[in-house]
Order: C-alpha cells, then structure tokens, then sequence
C-alpha cells in the first residue's frame, strides 16, 4: 500500500513537472510576472496589441505592464522565429538605444561612489582621449555625455551602426577613432542625439570600475535587479533562446542575422527581455528599489529624469539616459531603441507609477519607431484613454518619403528625357547649331542629371545622417529606392549625350530657304 502510494505520489510529482515544463516552453504558464494581477482588464491591451502588429505586419512583440513596485502583466505575441515558436515575455531581444539608461545609471551609481564627477572632463577618466580639435577635447564633460550635449552629430555617431567589432579592445578602439571627429558645435551649446556620447561613457565605465563595461552591468545592474534574461554578450543571448530579428523589405519582414558590435554595446547593443526590464522600469519608479535591493539613491534617480535640456522636438527634453515629455497629455520619462532586426521601447508615467516595456522582433523603414507608437497607446488603455490606430509609423512615412520621391523623380525624368529624344530623332537637325542648342539638348540634362544624383547620394543620406553602407544594411528597401534611382540616372546621363551626339552627326541637316 505505500509502495503503491510512493509510486503513485513519484508518478503525480514527474507528471506535474513535465506539464510544467511544457507550460513554460509555450508561455501560457504564469510567470512571476504573470501571476501578479489586478483588477484592470488586459483584453484590450491584447485586442490593441495584436491589431497593430496585423497592420504593421510585426512577426513577434513582447509586452511588460508595471504599477508600482509590481508587474501587473507580461506577454509575448506572435512568433520567435520563422519555425513559428511563440515569443516569451522572458525572451531575449536586442533593446537598441535604451541601453543608454542603463549605461546612464552605471555612470550614477559611480557618481555616488564617489568614483566620478559629472562635471569632470572625459580625460579626467580617459586621459588619452582627443576629437580633432585639441582644445575641444578638454572641454567634453561627463555630464555633456549623459546629456547629448558633447558638440558630437548623430552622423558621426551612425558610423558604428555598420561596423562589427566582437574584440576585447572593441570598446576602445571605437573612443580611440574619435581623434580624427569633428564637432559640429561647441562642448554644452545645444542637444544633438550621438551614440558615440554613450560610447564614451561605456569606456569611463570601464577605466573608473576597473572592469569591463559588460561585467560591471552584469554585477552592478543585472545581477541585483534578477535580470536574469539579460546578456552582454550575442552568443550567450542566442544559446539562451533569443528571438530571431527580422528586417523589413517594403513591408515584409524578414528573418536576418546583422553583424554585432561590441563597440557600440554600451550605446544601443545590450540584450534582455520583456520581464527582465520591467524589472528595471520598477526600479527607476521606485527611487532605485527593486525588491529589499536599491541599485541607486533616490536623488540619484530622480537626477536622471529631469529635463535637463531641449530637443529638437517642441515639448521635449533630455535628461541622463531619458527623454522627458508629455506622452497621452501625462508627464512621461521614456526612450526607444533601434538596431538593424529589433526595435524597443521603454516608457514610464511617474504620476500614476506606471511601466510599459514593448520589444519587437522587427525593424526597418516600414516599422521604424513601432514600439514607441504601441506603447502610446496602451498607456492610453490604461489610462482610460482611446488609443490611437496607426496603419504606418510618422517615422516611416518620413523614410520611405525621402527615398520614394528622389527614386520616383528620377524615373520621372529619365522617363521624359527617352520620350524626348525619340521624339527629337523624327525632326531634322536645325541647320546652325548654335552654343544655345549644345546647352539645350546636352548641358540642361547633365544639369538636371547632376541634380538628382547629389539629392540621392549626398543630401537625402546627410538628412538621415547615414552613410550609404549603414543605410543599406538598416534599410534595404529605401536604400534599394534611392541608389536604384541614382544608377538609372546615371546610366542615363552617359547614354543620353552619347546618343544625341551620334543623332546630330548622322542626321540631314534642316536646309533653310
């Protein structure tokens, strides 16, 4: 009878582990984080969530709810990868630029170790680093780091979005190829996003701690917080069951691998998961608490989330780490995050102690800026608000615009110009072939010719402030527009005179009475 009962108890206890572990592998088994609810209900949230991803065509989205010091609710939506395996609300995805709050906090929690001062130059921590103005370089400050406030553009800080670097020195290397920068303003002028601000930071990070960038934010952020989803490092990530990333090709996604780089990692390359930065959001609502662990002073964390300086954008500002604007007409601390195949966004509204973390598996000229615009709106379900439906991102109307219309303008032209000659090659060639002539049928379409190609290769890239190479490996699809524009163009441009000429030698020419 025992026996049979100590068997039968060993079979129930194997059992429930086996359902458990199934559970688990297809996330319909709480979580820590999905066990804890309230009395809101989520199923708009959903309704709202899976419609935008329909619509804006996002393979998988993970979503993480805090109130308070709690997480009232995580999910995953969608698929991990082309197999069709579910997203997890503890899948890892690679979290773009708002790894800059996190590296921010690294910084603050140095500050209040009385390891650095935000008022500090750089070389104070870094004494061999140089821009390639000398004196400049004296002047950048830790604090005009955390502020965006450096003089560095958003250009120069694009050069690293297409570089793959995985060395140990990679960090490094990327400060070191600053001595040949120029600043496009004066150290404190004025606000101008650069990822090469964070980049720096990774490296004082370094130099002050005396350890790596990724192990002091394994060991000073990761570890205490129970990040336990969270990586530094790719291959860990993808042995860990990271989501597939995926590129958009005119709406499509598809499933990419881009290359990784270590040097840009404390600006936008960290990895974590829906769950994992809920975590963190309660920290950062809860003066540097999670749990009976506090990562930071309340004044520490209250100093990151001032507005500290204008945006370009009217109504904006940034503090360390963190925009700080009005978001559904509440006061709201927020960042987004872009890499090449995933897109974040972390969104939080202090007066009613609320979180959003929204991870997409996705990114590309068709999506760009999606997690931002989804999170928008289920803050507004949760605060009671009609959410806003958007079939494209603004972001990507701007995009695909700025690439269409060039592509569209020089199918245009090369279009009229071939009707033209065809056209011309029926009448006879005037008999005096004046200066005025050449300058007509040679010089105004090598004129307009030349026009279209500075517009697609120089002016339309220094907007976006990539150089082509990036754009190509971000965005194929308007990358694909506008250098397929400026080829036609081109190719154009040498045939039309070359035909012309050979027209006007062999043809009768108009004899005038």
């Amino acid at each position: 009878m025992d026996a049979n009962r100590r068997s039968a108890s060993s079979l129930i206890w194997v059992t429930s582990l086996v359902i458990f572990g199934l559970l688990a592998m297809t996330d319909t088994f709480p979580s820590h984080a999905d066990s804890i609810h309230n009395d809101t209900d989520f199923s708009a949230v959903d309704a709202y969530v899976e419609a935008q991803m329909e619509t804006l065509r996002i393979p998988g989205l993970a979503l993480a709810i805090v109130q308070g010091d709690q997480i009232t609710y995580a999910k995953g939506y969608g698929q991990a990868h082309p197999d069709g395996s579910p997203v997890t609300s503890q899948m890892p995805f690679m979290i773009g630029s708002t790894t800059k709050s996190i590296t921010a906090l690294a910084v603050m929690q140095l500050v209040e170790a009385g390891k650095i001062e935000l008022g500090a130059p750089v070389q104070t921590y870094i004494p061999w680093f140089r821009v390639a103005d000398e004196s400049a370089s004296a002047q950048i400050t830790v604090q005009h780091l955390l502020t965006q406030t450096s003089g560095f553009s958003g250009s120069a800080g694009h050069v690293e979005l297409a570089a793959s670097d995985t060395s140990e020195q990679a960090i490094e290397n990327s400060v070191r190829a600053l001595k040949d920068v120029t600043l496009v303003r004066a150290p404190g002028e004025a606000y101008e996003y650069s990822n090469i601000n964070y980049t720096v930071l990774g490296l004082v990070v370094q130099m002050v701690s005396g350890q790596s960038y990724e192990s002091y934010i394994q060991e000073g952020i990761f570890d205490p917080l129970e990040m336990s989803h969270s990586f530094t490092s790719l291959d860990e990530a993808t042995r860990n069951g990271m989501s597939t990333g995926h590129l958009t090709f005119f709406g499509l996604p598809v499933a990419k691998d881009v290359p990784f780089n270590r040097g840009n990692i404390a600006a936008g390359d960290l990895i974590s998961s829906a769950e994992d930065l809920a975590h963190y959001l309660i920290a950062q609502l809860n003066e540097g608490h999670y749990g009976n662990v506090s990562v930071i002073s309340p004044q520490g964390m209250d100093a990151m989330h001032q507005p500290l300086v204008n945006t370009e954008t009217p109504g904006d500002s940034y503090g360390m780490g963190w925009h700080v604007s009005p978001v559904n007409g509440a006061p709201a601390v927020w960042h987004d995050g872009d890499n090449a195949n995933f897109s974040a966004s972390l969104m939080m509204s202090p007066q009613a102690k609320l979180g959003i973390v929204v991870l997409n598996n996705a990114n590309g000229a068709f999506v760009v800026g999606a997690p931002n615009q989804i999170g928008t709106g289920v803050q507004a379900i949760l605060l009671g608000k009609q959410p806003e439906s958007y079939e494209r991102t603004t972001a990507s109307l701007v995009l695909v615009g700025s690439t269409g219309i060039p592509a569209l303008l020089s199918l245009l032209w090369v279009g009229w110009m071939a009707i033209a000659f065809v056209r011309r090659q029926k009448r006879p060639v005037p008999a005096r072939r004046g200066f005025g002539w050449w300058v007509w049928v040679i010089g105004v379409p090598a004129f307009v010719t030349l026009i279209l190609l500075v517009m697609s290769l120089v002016f339309i890239p220094k907007q976006w402030g990539m150089s082509l190479n990036t754009m190509a490996a971000w965005y194929p699809d308007c990358f694909l527009l506008l250098f397929g524009g400026a080829i036609l163009v081109a190719v154009w441009g040498v045939v039309q005179p070359a035909l012309t000429l050979r027209w006007a030698r062999n043809q009768p020419m108009e004899i005038k009475q």
